[in-house]
């Protein structure tokens, strides 16, 4: 790209189309028009990274995903059916592992409100969840399948699920009289982890858009939001393969304020007082309606590192007490050569008691009354996604009475 010597942007001609972002949307079409349309094409990113809000960090020999890990072959734990076609497209399916604490759990912990984590019988906790799955989906005579039968589609009619759209997962559940308190409660406990709120917070409809797009199963669910990962540098890897593939400039540390239309010239003003001009904008930040109302997901995400190894274990507990916590599961025993590694697991916070990252005593000591028990922590690593400017919370989950509007304008625009 031309610039002066004194190191200014200068683009005599201007680009034809610039987009702004760069976390997966972005790229896909810097990249895709770049190539296939032999456009000029300018990418700009308010960060100084690729990747949004995942990121792949590097410590003593590991890679930690601090956002977006978990991917799937139907279908991604964000709900974005796309990425795996990305993952095949570079190569990437044969890099594709399994966390130990979702694959092949050996132990269930959970903690009732406020009380202390106990051991429960894994098989008989999913047979119990899917028992009241199987209840709390179906309403008024309707099954999840009709409730929602299109996941991707949400709002293409018959949209049965919006007659219920009011409704938190809370709600739902007191309506089921003949399902014991304690199943119950070990439900809520389980689909806190989709927004790291308990089901008072979280909407009905939006628990029944991940079940749709588990293939209307527990089971199904928890295999595409936690199962499946990339190795040989994460998603940062997938992200690095998009960008390598687009032929053009990229510009970080770009915050955009605004955007306007002057007549056939789309002109962008930034935070560090550039401006940019094009034929064309194509913006991959959220909707305005959308910045302002927010979502619910506020929680955080943290990896410890375990003194011992152990075999695989899911630890969740009940939100509607004093725990910061909302649940954690074993990932692995270390993928270096090195003996007595520990283990490393995941540890995933409730959004209405986020914890300082730089008080290790409190992230320590809730993490073992709460979660795990006499575990011996000897590192931990986070990112305060909550209070990053740029993300303002983690990935996206909606509560009970959301924006109908908002949403469908959001999916049309995606």
């Amino acid at each position: 790209m031309p610039s002066t010597r004194e190191g200014y942007l200068w683009t005599p001609y201007g680009e034809t189309i610039v987009v702004i972002g760069s976390g997966f949307a972005g790229p896909i079409a810097a990249r895709n028009l770049s190539r296939d349309s032999g456009v000029r094409v300018l990418l700009l990113e308010g960060r100084d990274r690729i990747g949004g809000i995942t990121w792949t960090a590097n410590a003593p020999g590991e890679d930690f995903e601090m956002g977006g890990t978990w991917v799937h072959w139907k279908v991604f734990s964000s709900h974005q059916p796309h990425v795996f076609t990305e993952i095949h497209r570079y190569g990437l399916q044969s890099n594709l592992k399994t966390s130990s604490g979702t694959a092949a759990v050996g132990n269930t912990l959970y903690t009732p409100k406020d009380s202390k984590p106990g051991l429960v019988d894994t098989f008989a906790t999913n047979a119990a969840v899917q028992n009241v799955a199987d209840a709390f989906f179906s309403i008024d005579g309707l099954s999840s399948r009709e409730l929602m039968p299109y996941p991707h589609d949400p709002f293409r009619l018959p949209a049965a699920w919006i007659k219920y759209n009011h409704l938190s997962a809370k709600d739902r559940l007191a309506q089921l009289l003949d399902t014991s308190q304690h199943d119950k409660d070990v439900f809520d406990a389980m689909i806190s982890s989709f927004g790291a709120v308990p089901g008072s917070e979280c909407g009905f409809t939006e628990v029944l858009c991940w079940y749709a797009l588990g293939g209307h199963s527990m089971a199904g669910t928890f295999e595409l939001a936690g199962m499946y990962k990339l190795s040989g540098g994460g998603m940062t890897s997938l992200a690095r393969a998009i960008l390598d593939d687009y032929r053009g400039h990229v510009l970080f540390d770009t915050v955009v304020e605004k955007i306007e239309q002057q007549g056939s010239t789309v002109v962008m003003s930034t935070k560090n007082g550039s401006q940019f001009e094009a034929k064309y904008c194509i913006s991959t930040i959220p909707l305005m309606e959308a910045i302002r109302a927010g979502h619910i997901d506020k929680g955080s995400k943290v990896h410890f590192r375990l003194a011992k190894p152990e075999p695989g274990w899911f630890s969740m507990t009940n939100g509607y007490g004093t725990s910061p916590w909302c649940f954690a599961f074993s990932d692995h025993n270390g993928t270096t050569d090195k003996v007595d590694t520990g283990n490393f697991c995941i540890g995933f916070g409730y959004g209405a008691h986020h914890i300082d990252p730089k008080a290790s005593t409190e992230m320590i000591t809730t993490f073992q009354n709460n979660i795990k028990p006499g575990a011996e922590v000897t590192a931990y690593l986070t990112h305060d996604w909550a209070n990053h400017s740029l993300a303002k919370g983690t990935w996206s989950c909606w509560g009970p009475n959301s924006n109908q509007t908002g949403r469908k304008d959001s999916f049309r625009e995606c």
